[in-house]
């Protein structure tokens, strides 16, 4: 049986310098260009947590999971936590959340074919089947959608596999962090067809991702501080956006950089 290991890092925080020993064992995902065990430093989220933990005495060891794999993990204390995920209810009953690690903007993607009215008309949509990949969570807008009966969820193993349903024809749509989908329509899979897609003018939400922790931890307020003070260090003294320009594509690392691009005009999150 797997020992639960936030039991270990209790049992580190108890040494005598426990600064210098702190460790945290993070699930991580295949989320790129942000995150994947096929990058450089395993992608800039990944990168940027471990600099940052640094800074506040941490040592970082990434093991990859399935993403509701990764979630089960943190909420059971399997590992101390994951990389990078976005706020719920849910989560934050058994998460505690970091200071954002990236943010970006969440668009709706269709065939071209296949056009949809853009906010505020997607409040008439009427039969709009959305895929939501395994990991992702619906967006508040759309949940009030589903709850009207204007829209369904598809639930599907990964975002590649949405966006071919879509290609198909057997979806309407799906929304996703724009810089994300920015690499994947030029996946070897989709490349051919990349052209048969688009996106909604208006972003859905602007949506800040984060390191994750485990609140089986009692620990875990203490540490997701010094982490967030390591955080803030990288993003002022510059450090930030140079791994941004070092390990994101050139076209996605301002995407992450520019705090003052326009935010999304879709209904505003409660």
């Amino acid at each position: 049986m797997m020992k639960p290991l936030v039991l270990l890092l209790c049992s580190v925080l108890g040494a005598s310098d426990a600064k210098a020993q702190i460790l945290w064992q993070l699930a991580n995902g295949e989320w790129q260009p942000y995150q994947s065990a096929d990058l450089p430093q395993y992608g800039f989220a990944s990168a940027v947590v471990r600099e940052a933990a640094a800074l506040a005495g941490i040592r970082v060891h990434y093991v990859f999971y399935p993403w509701k794999r990764a979630e089960e993990m943190v909420s059971h204390g399997l590992v101390d936590g994951s990389l990078v995920w976005s706020r719920s209810p849910l989560r934050d009953a058994f998460a505690l959340f970091s200071d954002p690690i990236i943010s970006d903007r969440e668009v709706l993607i269709h065939r071209i074919d296949r056009p949809l009215a853009d906010w505020p008309q997607r409040e008439r949509w009427h039969g709009v089947k959305l895929a939501l990949p395994l990991g992702s969570r619906p967006f508040e807008e759309l949940t009030l959608l589903e709850r009207q009966g204007r829209v369904e969820y598809h639930r599907v193993e990964s975002a590649e596999a949405g966006l071919r349903m879509i290609l198909a024809g057997r979806l309407h749509a799906m929304t996703l962090a724009e810089g994300v989908y920015r690499q994947l329509r030029w996946q070897s899979g989709i490349r051919q067809e990349q052209v048969w897609l688009t996106t909604l003018p208006s972003p859905l939400e602007t949506v800040a991702f984060s390191l994750m922790l485990s609140r089986r931890s009692p620990r875990a307020p203490t540490v997701l501080a010094a982490f967030n003070r390591g955080l803030q260090q990288l993003k002022q003294n510059g450090r930030y956006a140079q791994l941004a320009r070092q390990l994101l594509p050139v076209d996605i690392a301002p995407l992450i950089i520019d705090t003052k691009r326009p935010a999304a005009l879709g209904r505003p999150t409660p």
